[in-house]
């Protein structure tokens, strides 16, 4: 005589989860009793999977492996959506409003260095650059520190925002490159407020923030400190700038989740051939921990976030300068058509794999900046004898979009469309910083410094 073997279910009841193996006899109320899970009443619901059941169902009739779950219509949530929302905002602590009034006073003294240089004077603007300073200081050791439910917003921008303020404040504008000095000295300083911030954070994903926009400063840093060292206007530090934005996004998800390759396979058991000659096995890291792997998830994915908003953020503010109204030279205007081309095609298209929504319209958002920049520079160059056909070329991209919109809206998919985005993110992503040479007139510049 065979004995049937046990069905194997997952009960889910109430705050308890049971990993279950019934014999095949009997009823789900009879085996679900004999485990301790009581249906007598009559206002509690069994789930089968994802469709109410009877309890007299057989065991037999019920798929090995299925989810059972016991539901209580009756019973309240123990948090409504309300209660969560003011329990996070009572977590924030009180002084919210005063790092959202920081942040809008660094702006405020960023936009008035740029349309007033003159207003405070040589003294002024370095009791107010000082002033600033420590305001960054203070708030990055106060945001590495602090353990409460402090907005990402304002733990990383309200620092990063004042030490740029402070920089351009205290720079004078009549020195010769003072602008492309202003943002070498402005990125070097969130550099390093950046470095202080991993130094002093506790938890391992704000380290890993404040790590990613350390290393973007440090980028920015360096394309505009070498471009003041050998004397490029900022329009060239700009567009390479710029032109650098969508390889450091396509390159953001392989260069901040670094995993140990033991941890794919054991490399010591099932490596037959080394790969060459002087190939070394990857060493055994030991067993997998999973919250040490969650914890590093984490902080990569954190990193991410902020390194992807930063990275945005830089490439809007360098396209205005970037792009002139008026390109002198057949290179350089068609080196600007490029580089806003590819800008627009590798963030566009690069925000369909972008998982979370918030940083989806990020990117977007810095890709409809490079859009307003190409236009305002192909209206002010455009004459009157080729504005009907740019007016033309237009109306035809907007009705294609207006088509193409209408179909995706309803969900429809195409893998050739997919395969096609794919080659022209692609392609974008690698042209865009030698677009961004020949936009930045990198030619001539070259031939100037070798010929002295």
């Amino acid at each position: 005589m065979t004995t049937a073997p046990p069905r194997r279910f997952v009960v889910l009841d109430g705050d308890r989860r049971l990993d279950l193996a019934l014999p095949p006899t009997g009823t789900l109320a009879d085996a679900l009793g004999a485990a301790g899970v009581a249906l007598d009443d009559p206002r509690l619901t069994l789930l089968v999977g994802d469709r109410a059941a009877d309890a007299a169902t057989p065991v037999t009739d019920v798929e090995d492996g299925t989810l059972l779950t016991v539901v209580d219509p009756g019973a309240r949530p123990t948090e409504t959506r309300r209660e969560a929302r003011v329990r996070r905002l009572a977590g924030r602590g009180a002084d919210t409003p005063a790092w959202w009034a920081l942040l809008a006073l660094a702006a405020l003294a960023v936009a008035l260095d740029v349309l007033a240089p003159d207003l405070l004077g040589r003294h002024g603007s370095a009791g107010a650059a000082g002033l600033l300073a420590l305001g960054a200081l203070s708030t990055a050791v106060l945001a590495a520190r602090r353990t409460d439910d402090l907005p990402t917003a304002l733990r990383v921008a309200t620092p990063t925002v004042l030490a740029v303020a402070a920089a351009v404040t205290l720079v004078p504008d009549a020195w010769y490159g003072a602008t492309v000095l202003d943002v070498a000295t402005a990125a070097a300083a969130v550099g390093v407020l950046g470095v202080a911030g991993v130094a002093l954070a506790d938890a391992r994903a704000w380290r890993a923030s404040f790590g990613a926009v350390a290393g973007v400063a440090a980028g920015v840093a360096a394309v505009w400190g070498t471009t003041l060292l050998l004397g490029w206007p900022a329009q060239a530090a700009a567009a390479l700038t710029a032109g650098a934005v969508p390889v450091a996004l396509r390159a953001l998800p392989a260069a901040l989740l670094q995993i140990d390759e033991g941890y794919f396979m054991d490399y010591g058991r099932y490596l037959r051939n080394r790969w060459s000659v002087r190939g070394t096995v990857p060493a055994d890291p030991g067993s997998v921990d999973g919250e040490q792997m969650r914890e590093h998830v984490r902080a990569a994915s954190a990193a991410r976030a902020t390194a992807t908003v930063t990275l945005a953020a830089v490439g809007a503010l360098a396209l205005p300068a970037a792009v002139p109204l008026h390109p002198a030279g057949g290179l350089v205007v068609g080196g600007t058509i490029a580089l806003v081309v590819c800008y627009l095609l590798g963030l566009l298209l690069l925000a369909r794999t972008e998982s979370v929504p918030a940083l989806r319209w990020v990117v977007r958002a810095s890709a409809v900046v490079a859009a307003v920049v190409g236009l305002r520079t192909l209206t002010a160059t455009v004459g009157a004898d080729t504005q009907t056909l740019v007016a033309g070329l237009l109306a035809v991209v907007g009705v294609a979009a207006a088509v193409v919109a209408v179909p995706l809206g309803r969900g429809a998919r195409s893998l050739g469309l997919s395969r096609t985005g794919d080659v022209l993110q692609g392609m974008g992503t690698v042209l865009a910083l030698p677009a961004a040479l020949l936009a930045a007139g990198g030619l001539e510049l070259v031939r100037t410094a070798v010929s002295g």
